[in-house]
């Protein structure tokens, strides 16, 4: 990292810092939610997908 690197992270955990003490949301917060956000639409996709499957392998059945 250089000097600059290192400056942007001391300013980036002040602003932090001064957001939990006042109450705010942190950028940290943020990206934490953003994380759990994407991470329940990829779970839901998954369960779509796996319920479609189910659908098809049920037809088949029937239709044998």
């Amino acid at each position: 990292m250089t000097h600059r690197d290192d400056a942007e992270a001391s300013i980036v955990a002040a602003r932090d810092l001064l957001a939990e003490l006042l109450g705010q949301r942190t950028t940290t917060d943020v990206t934490i939610a953003n994380a759990a956000r994407a991470q329940a639409i990829a779970t839901a996709a998954v369960a779509q997908a796996i319920l479609a499957l189910s659908d098809v392998l049920n037809r088949q059945e029937f239709t044998s």
